[in-house]
């Protein structure tokens, strides 16, 4: 584990991506929302994205802390899983669940459930074990006391899923299309652009990310909004509090 961006320590939501910008492009309107709210939020990348066609291990962390300081989150950790080849096995979820510990978050954001990306959904399968394992008491090999967070949501990624729930990110689509650009090697940023064009690297990609929050917008209607699953069924208190 490398601390990127300032150190760990407790947060309210602990946001996990299986590659670097992950979080930006699909969760990082309502990680900036909340913290206008007052809330603080950490972020737990779990590979370095070197197999990436452009950049490599490190422009992406690089990358990876300007895009921190534009969200002003709390911090940022790498755990340095091998991308494209991490599995689901005892150490891996280890790995993460002794991050749970350190942080202490009420909820956690991870990636989503079904995407193109084979690391995408393998991603989410990592992040629910660890959200589980890190609640037992008996595993004593990893830092921290047992520690289980209130909720795991899923933010959708490429493919398109129906959402189980919004977030309204209006008032913060314009940071959060900064904090992607950091990605410099990654997307578009209106510069010369000498690279290997990829999928992702032109101005039309940055066009689907603003269609695809307006589509999850026109679902709740407001112009902006970033999408999420769920895993399990919520406990609700107040039916005024659903709008």
């Amino acid at each position: 584990m490398i601390s990127v961006y300032k150190g760990i320590g407790k947060v309210d939501i602990l946001a996990i991506g299986i590659h670097p910008d992950d979080v930006e492009l699909s969760a990082s309107g309502t990680i900036l929302k909340h913290i206008s709210k007052g809330y603080r939020v950490g972020i737990c990348d779990l590979t370095k994205g070197e197999l990436g066609t452009r950049g490599d291990a490190r422009t992406r962390l690089l990358e990876s802390k300007q895009a921190s300081e534009i969200l002003d989150i709390d911090w940022r950790v790498n755990l340095e899983m091998a991308d494209g080849f991490s599995v689901i096995d005892k150490m891996h979820v280890l790995k993460i669940a002794e991050v749970i510990r350190l942080a202490k978050p009420k909820i956690i954001l991870a990636n989503a459930l079904d995407d193109r990306h084979p690391d995408h959904p393998r991603g989410a399968a990592l992040a629910r074990e660890a959200f589980f394992f890190s609640g037992l008491k008996k595993i004593t090999s990893i830092k921290g006391d047992a520690y289980r967070a209130d909720s795991l949501y899923h933010y959708i990624q490429d493919k398109h899923l129906t959402a189980d729930f919004c977030i309204d990110i209006t008032d913060n689509v314009d940071v959060k299309m900064a904090s992607i650009k950091a990605y410099k090697t990654q997307f578009f940023h209106g510069k010369e652009d000498t690279l290997q064009q990829t999928p992702i690297s032109s101005p039309a990609f940055l066009e689907f990310m603003l269609a695809k929050m307006k589509v999850f917008g026109r679902a709740i209607n407001v112009p902006f909004a970033e999408g999420f699953n769920i895993h399990r069924v919520p406990g609700i208190d107040d039916l005024m509090s659903i709008s």
